[in-house]
């Protein structure tokens, strides 16, 4: 049997999602032929460090969204990163013995990463010969940042062909790279029943449904989208989902009340699949996993506010296949959503274009890469 570890980081959702999506494939396909565990990576380092790091990438995506892309580009260059990797390195490597130590204890015949961080401390042990599990790095982002590359990762899975490209400009061997697409969830690729999510929600068949989301944090200007989009004159239907922000929740409560559109507003769900499901359009920011889902679910997108760095990067991948438009003004917004729904035709477009590109089924090819061990490298 072999022993399995899916490792993440906590510096936002997706990378915890990826996680949970190949853990749950394993345990659809894997039975008793592996012992599989799943870990935050930061949670085997130092409280102050875990804290740090959280804390750090969400004031700086959130307060500081102009410095964050600054800094994302910077270390993206080659002689800087080249600086900046060494103190980044010998920083992780201070705070993470516990994670160390954990991994020659339980000698995993396997570790999957969906973060940077775990893969740059495993890649490290494995190049001083202290460990040496096959090392397998499922990049979260349609593009790739310089800091997912790492000497001893043995496979790097990626989302697309761009991401690939990415890798060889860092001079990653070629074999080492598939492209099997970013983990989502099974359910993501299973059919649902629309005409039932529909009639739980209130919903009709033959009205344009639009899903806004703001992620696991309720961020970006999910008030402004509402208010523009639910006043079109147009018959349509909206669901937005808020996460965990309560306070947009009782604001949109209100605001809906003036609106022209039927608004469900939702906080925190665990179900947004079947959202996704009876929804013509998403509106929201391009996270690798809120990107990933769906395609998955054939959903053409609008991407507004973009975090500078990887979702800019990602809102570039889907435009340039035609799976999405991207909003700089609100007044855009509008003008763009009255002509999909004025020609449906433009929506089945959008649709093909996210057929030749989704890869739904990732988190069940990323544990068959698992399963076959080197010999599937």
């Amino acid at each position: 049997m072999k022993k399995i570890v899916i490792a993440y980081a906590t510096a936002g959702i997706g990378h915890k999602k990826a996680a949970i999506a190949i853990k749950a494939a394993f345990d659809e396909m894997a039975g008793k032929d592996a012992e599989v565990e799943i870990i935050d990576s930061l949670d085997y380092t130092n409280a102050f460090f875990k804290w740090v790091y959280l804390k750090f990438y969400l004031l700086m995506v959130n307060k500081l969204p102009l410095f964050w892309g600054l800094l994302y580009y910077l270390t993206d260059n080659p002689f800087l990163n080249l600086i900046i990797s060494k103190i980044r390195n010998l920083s992780n490597r201070l705070n993470s013995k516990k994670l160390v130590n954990y991994l020659i204890s339980s000698k995993p015949d396997v570790i999957i990463t969906t973060h940077f961080f775990p893969s740059e401390i495993i890649s490290d042990l494995k190049g001083k010969g202290i460990v040496d599990p096959l090392l397998i790095s499922v990049v979260t982002d349609y593009r790739l940042h310089s800091w997912w590359v790492s000497n001893f990762v043995d496979m790097y899975v990626v989302g697309s062909e761009d991401a690939k490209s990415d890798l060889l400009g860092w001079k990653v061997d070629p074999a080492k790279i598939k492209i099997l697409g970013i983990p989502v969830e099974p359910i993501f690729s299973k059919k649902l029943d629309r005409e039932k999510i529909l009639v739980k929600n209130s919903f009709k068949e033959e009205i344009f449904t639009i899903l806004v989301i703001g992620g696991g944090f309720g961020v970006g200007p999910i008030e402004d989208i509402i208010k523009v989009a639910g006043d079109i004159a147009l018959p349509i239907q909206i669901i937005t989902i808020c996460g965990h922000n309560k306070e947009l929740v009782k604001r949109l409560e209100e605001v809906k009340k003036g609106l022209k559109a039927g608004i469900n507003v939702l906080g925190f769900v665990d179900n947004v699949y079947e959202y996704m499901e009876i929804a013509d359009i998403l509106i929201s920011k391009s996270g690798g996993i809120t990107v990933a889902e769906s395609l998955a679910k054939e959903l053409p997108m609008i991407v507004i506010s973009p975090i500078l760095g990887q979702e800019t990067r990602n809102a570039g991948f889907l435009i340039k296949y035609g799976a999405a438009f991207k909003v700089k003004k609100f007044s855009d917004l509008k003008e763009i959503l009255e002509d999909l729904i004025s020609h449906p035709e433009k929506m089945a477009k959008m649709k093909e274009a996210i057929h030749n590109i989704k890869r739904p089924t990732a988190c069940y090819d990323v544990v068959k890469l698992a399963l076959g061990g080197r010999q599937g490298s």
